[in-house]
């Protein structure tokens, strides 16, 4: 909002318009992962995908924003991409849950998910309260008719350079994950092993319990 606004110098009911084009893309980006996956390896995409999003982003900064036609088409390429990761990201928690139940025997999906969403929540809340103080640290005046340069750079980097530097974190991050598509084949394999052998286990013992209780 504050970038189309200020930056591009265009109305809110623009904005409006241009944030509803970015949900769209998100739409078609979520489409998209599948696609990917059934293709390439989940770990690879999410990467690679971070990576291109990392340059995209802050590639962003040095566009003209006065180019409405480019910058709107850009916008919607950017949200295209940025959506990718993101069915990714639960469907990778999931293979992190099956790969602890393959090295421990234990399965704690539940503080895996809750924990997830938890640092989720808390980094949604974080990078709200950065938005307000980096806009104040830059001299963002609300009710100013005109922002001051510090204030227009500050609105650029924080639509552009500063997710940039998020999303090659992000990349980094999973850079140290080891679940790709061959290892998750052979953990799903050996965990179905051990599920059926478990089965097979209990009903025996349920057998023997039966005849025990019959002979008495």
């Amino acid at each position: 909002m504050y970038y189309v606004t200020w930056v591009m110098g265009q109305s809110t009911h623009f904005a409006t318009l241009f944030i509803s084009l970015g949900v769209v893309g998100m739409m078609i980006g979520s489409m998209l992962a599948k696609v990917l996956t059934d293709r390439w390896c989940k770990l690879k995409v999410f990467f690679w995908t971070n990576i291109a999003l990392a340059i995209f982003s802050c590639a962003f900064y040095f566009f003209d924003p006065k180019a409405t036609v480019m910058i709107v088409a850009l916008y919607f390429l950017l949200n295209i991409l940025h959506q990718i990761p993101s069915p990714l990201h639960w469907s990778l928690m999931a293979d992190v849950d099956d790969y602890g139940e393959w090295k421990t025997g234990k399965r704690i999906t539940g503080i895996s998910f809750s924990g997830n969403l938890f640092f989720l929540k808390l980094g949604l809340a974080i990078a709200g309260a950065m938005v307000g103080f980096l806009l104040s640290w830059y001299g963002y005046d609300a009710s100013a008719k005109a922002q001051s340069a510090s204030a227009m750079n500050g609105i650029m980097l924080l639509f552009t350079v500063i997710p940039g530097v998020g999303y090659l974190i992000t990349a980094g991050v999973v850079r140290l994950l080891k679940v790709d598509r061959e290892l998750m084949k052979k953990i799903q394999d050996d965990l179905e092993k051990r599920r059926t052998n478990y089965r097979e286990l209990s009903e025996l013992q349920e057998l023997k319990a039966a005849e025990s209780v019959r002979k008495a």
